[in-house]
C-alpha cells in the first residue's frame, strides 16, 4: 500500500499543470482533471485486500522493534 500512495502529490500536482497547459491552450470541453487521469486520483480502498494484523503479530512487531533499537543504541 505505501508504494502506490508514494508520491502521490508529486504526481497530483503535476497533472493539474498538465491540465493548465491544455486549458491555456485549448477549451477542455468540460473535462477535469480527475476526469484525464483518472489512475491518479482513484482510491484505494478498493485495495485493502489484506487483513488486520493480529494482536500476537503486533506484539511480535512490537519486540522486533525494540530489539533493533537496542541493538542501535549499543552501536556507535
Amino acid at each position: 500500500m505505501g508504494y502506490r500512495q508514494r508520491d502521490r502529490l508529486k504526481h497530483q500536482l503535476m497533472a493539474e499543470c498538465v491540465y493548465a497547459a491544455i486549458y491555456a491552450m485549448r477549451d477542455p470541453k468540460g473535462k477535469t482533471v480527475a476526469d484525464m487521469f483518472p489512475q491518479i486520483f482513484e482510491d484505494d480502498d478498493d485495495y485493502d485486500d489484506e487483513p488486520p494484523i493480529t494482536e500476537d503479530e503486533a506484539a511480535d512487531l512490537q519486540a522486533l522493534m525494540e530489539r533493533i533499537n537496542e541493538q542501535s543504541e549499543t552501536q556507535p
